[in-house]
């Protein structure tokens, strides 16, 4: 059924005809702004003067997008969908699910055979193509959307795990959040990432100087991570933190010197996260900056003419809206200063104000009055308030007693600052509307247009880069080990593995009528065989439900 759909959607668009047969695209750039809402389009430009947004003239339609279970999407099964084509469960990273939101399976269906197992991902494909690939982003590199695209397991919070899996096989060029994974996972789970790293030729630095000087000395991989945990939002982003759009321009360049192409994935991670806690200044200034990395990506395209640019959000956050309750009798009345103006001077974001609110010593010392004085001050010196109320007050200085710094903590001085604005949200979880989506094709006759599934994005850029079949790729790549080896005597040694996240230590595998002895280690991309370390066309795959391996005719003599 969606291999029909799709065709259906080629043959629209005039692809079908053999006068329009193209050379493939040599490279792609898929570029998700995490739970941005459709209106902080309208948003953007507002806060832009009024100008086009980069992105505008690219937009081509509505992606349908949604879990497999249920129609309000999550990042982990919503990125995954667009990783690897099939939609899957709230948690699940580039994992088949085990349920649908159809128990009767007639309109979403599963199929239960297939549950648990890794699904191949369009940057994996990418890598055994022989193509260049990296990953761009804000969060941490464990983070759903930049997992989405390189690991495997039904539980996004086991980050351990997921960083084993990344690590080991690593893009060429990782750019972003997320060091405290890579500096303290010996520690932590006896797993040496760094040695990893190195093994696989890897520079591994923490600022951007020496990621350019890195690059200069002529690294061919590197991984620059710039936080222990994600970046600052772009509104507090220090300068020795590179913004999204340096970031994207760096990428490119470097990816770009390969002759075979490449695939990048940028992702502006944290619009999603000022979105959660209704911090305006943090969403929509994160969004204007991953605006302008879809003006470096497009540039590039335009002057590359071999490059497909794909901009899609996974789901929308927050549910703002231009006008509120307070606009519901004079919205035809409110001019631009009185929706924009205050909000267009803003400095830092909530999360900013939080933080210092609590690290100012008075604080620490301060009785309710002055902790109250002092949120008073903050709120109207960076967020132009007034009148606020004295219950108001009390109950944000209560709450930030309680909770310290803390998501709870940055909602409720949001909430006061979105009750004197016009701007409304409805949550502080995901929504489930449709999400814009641009295409940038060198061919205009070849974009995607109108309203299409989120299940369409992977199989498009295939089909457009020659990635091959994804379905077909997973059955080969990621077997149980069981279907493996079926007639092989097998044990899993060490490790508590009923309890969550532990992996075992290793899985043996005896041959029958055979002296051959294997150990396969979970998430890792080598085996040993007889004793003697054996490399893997890909990883072994443990995701606490079994191995998956690659079939014993990609790697075994």
């Amino acid at each position: 059924m969606k291999s029909l759909r799709l065709w259906l959607i080629i043959a629209a668009m005039g692809l079908a005809s053999t006068s329009l047969k193209a050379q493939e695209i040599k490279n792609v750039i898929v570029m998700i702004p995490d739970g941005c809402s459709t209106e902080w389009l309208a948003f953007g430009r507002w806060m832009n003067q009024g100008l086009p947004l980069h992105i505008d003239a690219q937009i081509r339609g509505l992606v349908r997008t949604y879990c497999s279970d249920s129609p309000i999407g999550d990042s982990a099964p919503t990125g995954s969908t667009y990783a690897t084509g099939h939609r899957s469960r709230d948690g699940y990273i580039a994992t088949y699910p085990d349920r649908s939101m159809d128990e009767l399976g007639r309109r979403f269906a599963t199929d239960s055979a297939m549950a648990f197992r890794p699904m191949f991902t369009i940057m994996e494909a990418a890598k055994r193509k022989g193509m260049k690939t990296g990953e761009v982003f804000t969060c941490y590199f464990t983070h759903a959307t930049p997992a989405d695209f390189l690991a495997h397991t039904p539980n996004r919070n086991q980050y351990a795990r997921i960083c084993q899996q990344m690590v080991c096989q690593a893009p060429d060029l990782m750019l972003g959040g997320g060091s405290f994974y890579i500096d303290s996972a010996l520690n932590l789970t006896g797993f040496d990432a760094l040695s990893e790293l190195e093994a696989n030729g890897i520079a591994y630095v923490k600022d951007f100087s020496s990621v350019k000087k890195a690059d200069r000395q002529g690294a061919s991989k590197i991984w620059g991570l710039f936080a222990p945990q994600d970046m600052a939002f772009e509104i507090d982003r220090p300068e020795e933190q590179p913004s999204i759009a340096e970031m994207t321009r760096f990428a490119l360049d470097f990816l770009s010197r390969s002759d075979s192409g490449f695939l990048l994935m940028v992702e502006g991670s944290k619009i999603d996260w000022g979105a959660h806690d209704n911090d305006i200044p943090a969403s929509v200034h994160d969004f204007l900056a991953f605006d302008k990395a879809v003006g470096v990506a497009l540039d590039f395209a335009r002057q590359d003419g071999q490059t497909l640019v794909m901009v899609m959000p996974d789901h929308q956050t927050g549910g703002p809206t231009i006008g509120n309750y307070r606009s519901s009798d004079i919205y035809a009345e409110i001019s631009v200063e009185d929706i924009f103006g205050k909000l267009s001077r803003y400095q830092k974001s909530v999360e900013q104000a939080c933080r210092e609110i609590l690290d100012d010593s008075r604080w620490a010392e301060g009785s309710l009055e002055v902790r109250k004085e002092l949120i008073r001050e903050a709120l109207e010196s960076d967020f132009l308030l007034a009148d606020i109320p004295e219950e108001t007050l009390e109950n944000m200085a209560a709450c930030l007693e309680k909770e310290g710094f803390s998501d709870e903590s940055t909602r409720v001085l949001s909430a006061e600052i979105n009750r004197q604005s016009y701007i409304g949200w409805t949550t502080h979880g995901h929504h489930g509307g449709d999400v814009f989506f641009a295409t940038y094709h060198p061919d205009e006759s070849r974009c995607l247009r109108g309203v299409i599934d989120n299940e369409d994005i992977a199989p498009y850029i295939c089909q457009e880069a020659g990635l091959g079949n994804l379905d077909s790729l997973s059955l080969q790549y990621y077997r149980p080990i069981g279907e493996v080896f079926p007639k092989a005597v097998i044990k899993i040694k060490g490790g508590d593995v009923s309890k969550p996240g532990v992996d075992p230590e290793y899985a043996e595998v005896r041959l029958k009528g055979k002296t051959r002895r294997i150990r396969l280690f979970p998430n890792r991309d080598y085996c040993e065989v007889n004793g003697k370390r054996c490399p893997l066309p890909g990883i072994c795959i443990y995701n606490g439900v079994d191995f998956y391996l690659p079939e014993a005719r990609l790697w075994l003599e």
